[in-house]
């Protein structure tokens, strides 16, 4: 059964110079490509749009985008005045202050020893004017980016974005809280520069997905469902434009990361050489986070790359949006699709 023409998942527009428009419908979009009015692209987060070739009307309507920040998940949806357009699932990088502290020690072992390093910097926060935690940084530019991403193809007016706060009075466990706040002062700053910002308190949020009947799934935080995060940004979008809840696509988004490159090998190897380890190139064709398509046994995969091809072994790693490896692949049958944008995605049905 087709859907409603007001109900059908709608494709984003941009014009010739880049501006994001109003987004079409999948049958307008493939007779502008058909007939040369537009060309299919992807942005950095897999998102399929249409860029115009020749002028249109710029007229755009009102659109809004709401976020949900968690500490390892974010939920994000975007509306028009009528309808949710898209929902989203956002994975944060994790495992930051593990590796902040292997490299740390890597660093210090290297000045008792014959090896090239850098000098020590003792009071490099001082010199820097804006300075934010490396695990609170990795996830506000991930954030960003996905915003941003979405800002180029939509035409948001509006970004409504949940305030979390600690009661320091009421719990005395949030000493690292600062650091959350440091990180929500340049969000909200950023935020500022690509539309107006309105924030809303959690039990507004709360109130909203309650009214409007939407499902929230307070166990099991990882499922890869709206239930978990996207509904209470879709809750907030109701609530503050009176928008519907659509049947839309639901994406899932996932920082890509790999091992930082490193001088050598945290331990010798034999013959008490320490080999170079990590990074995202070794001088092929291919790198790390590309998006690529390979053949085995007849069957078809399509994945980001997580192991080059070596001296000793001419194959190519691919792994699903999820992080997984898929399996080996020979160079021959793997084509490009795109070169890596620090993203995977996958849309979830």
């Amino acid at each position: 059964m087709s859907k409603e023409p007001s109900k059908q998942p709608r494709v984003p527009v941009v014009g010739i110079d880049g501006k994001p428009l109003m987004p079409t419908t999948p049958k307008k979009a493939r007779l502008f490509i058909r007939d040369g009015l537009a060309k299919g692209k992807r942005n950095k987060l897999g998102l399929f749009y249409i860029q115009m070739t020749r002028p249109v009307s710029e007229e755009t309507q009102f659109m809004a985008l709401a976020e949900d920040p968690g500490a390892k998940y974010d939920g994000i949806a975007a509306a028009s005045h009528k309808q949710v357009e898209i929902k989203a699932m956002v994975f944060l990088p994790e495992s930051v202050p593990e590796k902040m502290e292997t490299r740390r020690n890597l660093r210090r072992a290297r000045r008792y020893r014959n090896t090239p390093r850098r000098p020590a910097r003792f009071d490099n926060r001082k010199r820097k004017k804006y300075w934010l935690a490396p695990t609170q940084k990795s996830k506000v530019e991930t954030r960003l980016k996905v915003v941003r991403e979405l800002c180029r193809i939509y035409p948001i007016k509006l970004i409504i974005t949940e305030d979390v706060r600690f009661n320091h009075a009421k719990s005395r466990d949030g000493k690292y809280f600062s650091t959350v706040e440091i990180g929500k002062t340049l969000t909200y700053r950023e935020y500022k520069n690509l539309a107006e910002l309105q924030l809303v308190e959690v039990s507004g949020t709360d109130a909203w997905r309650i009214k409007f009947g939407l499902k929230k799934y307070t166990e099991k935080k990882w499922e890869q469902v709206p239930e978990t995060h996207a509904n209470d940004a879709v809750a907030m979008l109701m609530g503050v434009t009176g928008c519907e809840n659509a049947e839309t696509p639901f994406y899932v988004w996932r920082r890509l990361q790999y091992a930082r490159r490193s001088l050598h090998r945290q331990n010798p190897q034999k013959g008490g050489i320490r080999p170079r380890f990590g990074g995202t190139a070794n001088g092929s064709f291919f790198r790390k986070g590309d998006w690529v398509e390979a053949e085995k046994a007849g069957k078809t995969y399509r994945g980001w790359v997580c192991g080059l091809p070596t001296d000793k072994s001419k194959v190519l790693g691919i792994a699903d949006a999820d992080g997984k490896r898929i399996g080996h692949f020979s160079l021959k049958k793997a084509k490009l699709l795109s070169r890596s944008t620090g993203f995977s995605w996958k849309e979830v049905i």
